[in-house]
């Protein structure tokens, strides 16, 4: 950006800006891409100890430790605001809402209206949930598009600032031997995973009122589906790309609660700030369906969940298994062929195929080979954290890896029916992977995850 800017960090002593934003925004700093930083503001309620620590420690300190006392309920708060942002004049604004979901309609309302007094360029970042269901998400875009044009709004999804994520592009539309494979004509089916060993870490006040549909599914994973099934966008520009995953979305057919498993872990209800016999899901596995051409038939199976026994996100696309008759030849069923996306506990991607065992008969069962890309071994330093990532983005005003109106509407549609939906809510115990019937929901179609 050739211009300077300020960044407003609203609830910027909490969690996200200590562990994430600011640490990030340091990064940056150090790296040379914020050269026009005039200065990252974080507004709150109260100085937390913690954030004073942490913003002495950041360098250049002048940059980062820079508080402004704010309630976001409080018209006071943003006379004082606005104070401040006429001392600012020609600079670009950009405004993150690092709040919690339930103060963004009243953040937004009383930002909106401070702003009309203001000809500063701007910009709004608003983090998940974007709404709670089909209803509030368009009330939110609606309110958004009272003070906002849809260029000035960047609706952050983390999971799109890995590296894996958006090698999906790479791999694809980059290599023709890819490309000609990724559809139903060889693919067999799609499962796309994102499970953690922790629990919901004092988040209950907020997490009993969302569940494992709204907190992962609705979003990271709907995402993570979108780049892995889209179509090529024609060219690569932002809204080039944000077409053709609105096209994706619109195929997706609607999630049935018959083809759902909820789940909830032994001792959730004893979390702090989990209400009395709660029936709030920490475990969501779906199968799901693509109504188009490359897609028709071809199953994706989706899985979060919390207090499982291990923490993996990834995405496999699994292909069909070799003819019957290739197999009578090596009296054997050979695996079948995997390419495999890990955004965590690695950034990776592998390749699972069949060879020959060394120094075996010329006709042999075959045994399963894997070629693996880990990224940070081949960079051999730290990837960037994905807050880096979008953050630059963010100052860039590139929206390639940032959700549009009309795309978080339509993934709200998709899981709306299973969030009215009365299915049976089942209890697994923590450190396993979840309950039985999500395990069945796969055996009856001669599958199994990949975990």
């Amino acid at each position: 950006m050739n211009r300077k800017f300020s960044i407003f960090i609203l609830g910027g002593t909490g969690d996200l800006a200590k562990r994430k934003l600011l640490p990030a925004l340091e990064r940056l700093y150090k790296e040379g891409h914020l050269k026009n930083l005039h200065k990252v503001y974080s507004l709150a309620r109260k100085e937390d100890p913690s954030w004073k620590v942490l913003v002495s420690s950041l360098e250049p300190s002048e940059k980062f430790d820079n508080f402004l006392q704010f309630d976001v309920n409080l018209d006071s708060s943003y006379h004082h605001l606005g104070r401040i942002l006429r001392e600012l004049k020609g600079q670009e604004l950009i405004f993150y809402l690092a709040l919690s979901p339930f103060l963004f309609e009243t953040a937004l309302r009383k930002l909106g209206r401070l702003l009309r007094d203001f000809t500063n360029p701007r910009k709004i970042v608003i983090e998940k949930p974007f709404g709670f269901d089909t209803a509030s998400a368009r009330k939110l875009n609606q309110l958004l598009y009272t003070y906002f044009l849809e260029e000035e709004i960047y609706r952050i999804d983390h999971f799109l600032g890995k590296e894996t994520i958006q090698n999906i592009f790479s791999v694809r539309f980059s290599n023709t031997i890819f490309e000609s494979l990724w559809h139903r004509n060889f693919v067999d089916h799609v499962q796309i995973v994102a499970i953690e060993d922790i629990g919901i870490e004092g988040r209950g006040e907020y997490y009993d009122k969302a569940g494992a549909i709204r907190d992962m599914l609705q979003n990271h994973m709907l995402q993570m589906l979108s780049f892995l099934a889209m179509e090529p966008p024609c060219c690569m520009y932002p809204e080039f790309i944000r077409d053709e995953k609105v096209k994706l979305l619109r195929s997706v057919r609607k999630i049935s609660p018959e083809e759902t498993v909820k789940g909830q872990y032994e001792g959730y209800l004893l979390e702090k700030a989990v209400r009395e016999g709660s029936k709030t899901e920490t475990f969501v596995a779906v199968k799901l369906h693509i109504d188009n051409p490359r897609w028709q038939d071809v199953p994706f199976y989706l899985m979060t969940g919390k207090r499982l026994s291990k923490k993996l996100s990834q995405m496999a696309v699994v292909f069909k298994e070799v003819p019957r008759s290739f197999a009578n030849l090596f009296d054997c069923m050979p695996n079948q062929n995997k390419i495999i996306f890990q955004t965590s506990p690695k950034n990776k991607i592998a390749i699972h195929f069949e060879l020959r065992p060394p120094a075996g008969k010329f006709i042999a069962c075959p045994v399963e080979t894997v070629m693996e890309y880990d990224m940070e071994s081949y960079v051999g330093k730290k990837l960037p954290e994905a807050y880096e990532t979008l953050i630059l983005d963010i100052i860039e005003g590139d929206r390639s890896l940032f959700i549009r109106g009309d795309e978080v509407e339509l993934m709200w549609e998709i899981v709306q029916p299973i969030l009215e939906s009365d299915a049976p809510l089942h209890i697994y115990k923590p450190g396993t992977l979840g309950p039985e019937q999500a395990h069945l929901l796969l055996q009856k179609d001669g599958k199994a995850w990949i975990i």
